[in-house]
């Protein structure tokens, strides 16, 4: 499903994925959940994901067209600049859905990215993480 508009540019850095990963971790221990790894090929995946979810508005495009056997959250967040991976995971902590994709114990690796820039009314973030296996 194309999108309305152009995706927004890549904002992935090994800060982020440093981040993403200790915070997802801290969760899962928190749920005493084994830790995950970052996988490159993952990381890769969930880049073209958040560009492709980045060419709708919002999270309209939710997540169709997600591979089978893989689980996806997304954070969307409009304001003033880019969102972080922190906010992202503290923004799943009150969603029960991503929580449990998050913290689910079949996963053993993931991917996350990011990708930012100004929408029509705000600078828009969107964030990524996939999981697996399910």
């Amino acid at each position: 499903m194309s999108g309305s508009r152009p995706a927004l540019p890549d904002a992935t850095n090994g800060a982020f994925l440093l981040q993403a990963l200790q915070e997802a971790n801290a969760r899962r221990a928190a749920h005493r959940v084994p830790p995950l790894t970052m996988d490159p090929l993952l990381v890769e995946y969930a880049r073209a994901r958040a560009a492709s979810r980045s060419e709708h508005e919002g999270l309209r495009a939710g997540h169709d067209g997600l591979r089978a056997g893989t689980a996806e959250t997304l954070f969307w967040s409009e304001g003033e600049s880019m969102s972080d991976a922190a906010e992202a995971v503290a923004f799943w902590d009150t969603e029960p859905g991503a929580l449990d994709r998050l913290t689910a114990a079949a996963g053993t690796r993931m991917g996350a990215a990011r990708v930012a820039g100004q929408g029509s009314r705000a600078y828009e973030t969107y964030v990524v993480f996939v999981f697996e296996p399910l």
